[in-house]
């Protein structure tokens, strides 16, 4: 998105989210221990009775009870969803703006719903705003400024809701918003994310409007915002400064990518991967909310911001290329893929199922998880350090240490979580290295066939040495750039130039992409 927060390297978190149960805790907390210092004091004015000594024991018996029973609630409770919406708003010094979005959220948002906050290491009081407002407001204040894509992330992590809304803190949401995108959402399972229109944005999502004050704005979206589906329509780009979406979805795509340095591009980046996925994207019209318009980027100052559009943009170039091609060959080789009986199936599956599910369990939909897009024979960790091989779209857990040479990704929890388990490895002789050494293939197993190459062989044609594949079930996968080549530890060594004509004739298979930088060992 339009980032809405600095950052700066460095990892460390000083305050996690707290719900309203936490922090009423907490305020408890403080208010027993003064009142158990006043009952010290008082006991030693008036000596060490026995009545003063069994009652200091009752207290701390009584509060440990109740502390024990407060953190087990919490554990028990934690990672349940409930049917909501989880907003979540990332912001970095600006305070007045963020409390004003919240307080536009709660008067137009009848909806259930939670809303996040997370504070970038603001030095201007924003959390400590936050944590006085109590209610459906749960804050995370972090000690580092993690930028947009961090502060978004932590959020995801922290979401409870079936349903999660991605909210610039310099935007006032308006009546009727949530609902009408919400009905666009579910016009149709094959869209992914919603966006609305706004007065201040890039992109197809800026409408003109009358009002110049904001005291104006107020009546100008009670009439735009009345119910009207012939205004919904599909787009090729929506803008983070607000998204809607299932939490389906997310578990599909994954957290955005923390290589973007404060904001800009990082929704770019984000919807690729939800259209690689399978996902469409479109704009309620009839939803309409207000955008002061990049109040954080614009604090940076003018240098300052070119230097990180313009870093942001030459990663986003490294990384993905021509992306627009690269959908466009994705959804070919999807129709392709599809069985011949997905088209029965989508016939006789009852709408409103197919909608609940957001085609889930409709074949001819075709929404794919990230890992889909990982070579196979790759091997992944999670930030606690277990490592598991990617093999024929299944993670195999290591229950053996990890071979000598093997350098695994580490990928978010929840990612990992989403790619279905098979059996552990529980033997060096059930796992090839990865990626193979172009020198340990013999010259005959590259002889004849290219269907016949060894499977995870690292192959270029000898007229095009710049693009790489992988052989992978006797189809060709190409890295869709050097980055992503060398994001899973491949380089030149691993190469084996093959004869074009050969390479040429044999399937495509899906592209293998570059996984997100996570910077948060958290997630």
């Amino acid at each position: 998105m339009r980032s809405n927060s600095h950052t700066s390297s460095g990892s460390g978190i000083c305050a996690v989210g707290m719900t309203v149960a936490t922090r009423s805790l907490e305020s408890e907390r403080v208010t027993l221990h003064s009142v158990n210092k006043r009952v010290r004091q008082k006991s030693k004015r008036r000596g060490t009775g026995r009545r003063a000594a069994q009652g200091a024991k009752l207290y701390k018996q009584g509060y440990r009870r109740g502390y024990d029973q407060g953190l087990s609630q919490g554990q028990s409770s934690f990672g349940l969803v409930f049917e909501g919406v989880s907003i979540i708003i990332p912001t970095y010094n600006q305070r007045d703006y963020v409390l004003k979005c919240i307080a536009s959220i709660e008067k137009h948002t009848p909806a259930p719903y939670e809303i996040i906050v997370v504070d970038n290491a603001s030095k201007d009081g924003t959390a400590q705003a936050l944590l006085r407002i109590g209610g459906v407001v749960r804050v995370a204040a972090l000690d580092v400024n993690r930028g947009f894509a961090g502060g978004v992330n932590y959020g995801l992590m922290m979401a409870r809701g079936r349903h999660i809304v991605v909210l610039n803190n310099d935007t006032l949401v308006t009546p009727g918003w949530l609902d009408n995108m919400m009905r666009c959402l579910d016009s149709d399972p094959k869209i992914g994310v919603v966006g609305p229109v706004t007065n201040y944005i890039g992109g197809d999502q800026q409408i003109e409007v009358p009002y110049r004050e904001v005291e104006d704005m107020w009546s100008f979206a009670s009439k735009h915002n009345r119910p009207d589906a012939k205004k919904h329509r599909l787009t090729d780009r929506l803008v983070g400064f607000c998204w809607l979406f299932t939490r389906e979805l997310w578990e599909r795509v994954g957290y955005l990518d923390e290589g973007y340095a404060v904001g800009n591009f990082e929704d770019d980046d984000w919807i690729i991967r939800v259209k690689l996925a399978g996902y469409e994207l479109a704009v309620a019209g009839d939803a309409f909310i207000h955008h002061f318009g990049s109040v954080s980027m614009k604090a940076l100052g003018e240098q300052d911001y070119v230097v990180v559009n313009q870093d942001n943009e030459q990663f986003f170039s490294k990384k993905w290329g021509n992306p627009h091609a690269l959908v466009a060959e994705t959804n070919k080789l999807a129709l392709r893929e599809m069985l011949p009986a997905g088209s029965q199936s989508k016939k006789q599956m009852d709408s409103r199922q197919r909608i609940s599910t957001q085609g889930s369990a409709d074949p001819a939909l075709s929404f794919r998880r990230s890992s889909v897009f990982y070579p196979e024979g790759s091997f992944i960790s999670d930030a606690k350090g277990e490592v598991y091989t990617v093999v024929g779209g299944h993670r195999r857990k290591l229950n053996i240490p990890v071979p000598r040479g093997i350098s695994p990704v580490q990928i978010a929890k929840p990612e990992l979580l989403s790619i279905p388990a098979a059996e552990a490895v529980e033997s060096t002789n059930e796992i090839q290295a990865w990626p193979l050494e172009a020198h340990q293939l013999r010259s005959s197993s590259m002889a004849g066939s290219g269907s016949h190459w060894p499977n995870g062989t690292i192959v270029a044609a000898a007229d095009a040495p710049e693009t790489c594949y992988q052989i992978s079930g006797g189809k060709r996968r190409r890295f869709v750039t050097t980055y992503a080549f060398e994001r899973w530890g491949v380089h030149s060594a691993h190469i084996v130039h093959v004869p074009a004509e050969q390479l040429r004739l044999m399937e495509e298979g899906w592209p293998i992409i570059a996984p997100p930088q996570l910077l948060n060992e958290d997630l």
